[in-house]
């Protein structure tokens, strides 16, 4: 569910990981964005502020996202009353260990490593998932500033100088567009 919730919404992975049940909202399909999971090596974890005061911010989520959430969720309140040693965190968090404890970046990265190997595919960071999600979006012609915000930059033009190379995709449209726009003319 962490990596399927990268590849829907953009997060950072340090967001996702800090988020708790109450910063989803499922009547309304939004989820808010307002702390980060900080876990330095050999050091005990701790909830910090985002990136920057833009990465402060509610997304809204589709159906399907929506939808797995809730599943999730029930998932878990089920693993905590059938397995006596998966514990149910304090703080509320969506994702954890087994134990309880905020899950470890460096973990999620090993484990998603390990994803790509056994799906055949180039071993990525899951931050390939938010650029993945970034990249659909404008494919699918969403608006850069919605996506800016969406990912919680600063500037669109960081997120243009970072998701906007240009895909065939794209590239084939912009190109539609302009000759359906010059036979008008």
């Amino acid at each position: 569910m962490l990596f399927t919730l990268l590849a829907r919404t953009g997060l950072r992975i340090g967001e996702a990981l800090a988020l708790t049940w109450d910063d989803i909202d499922f009547e309304n399909k939004i989820l808010t964005v307002n702390k980060t999971l900080v876990y330095p090596t050999n050091s005990t974890p701790y909830l910090s502020t985002p990136k920057s005061k833009a990465s402060l911010r509610t997304i809204k989520l589709d159906d399907v996202t929506v939808r797995l959430l809730k599943k999730h969720r029930i998932n878990r309140n089920e693993m905590y009353l059938k397995y006596q040693n998966y514990k149910k965190p304090e703080t509320n968090i969506v994702f954890h260990q087994h134990d309880g404890r905020w899950l470890r970046t460096n973990v999620v990265r090993e484990y998603f490593k390990e994803v790509c190997k056994r799906a055949g595919l180039p071993i990525l960071s899951p931050h390939a998932l938010r650029h993945t999600h970034a990249v659909h979006l404008l494919e699918a012609g969403a608006n850069i500033k919605y996506v800016s915000e969406r990912l919680g930059h600063a500037s669109i033009k960081t997120t243009a100088d970072t998701y906007l190379h240009v895909t065939k995709k794209i590239e084939d449209e912009a190109l539609e567009l302009y000759q359906r726009y010059t036979e008008k003319i």
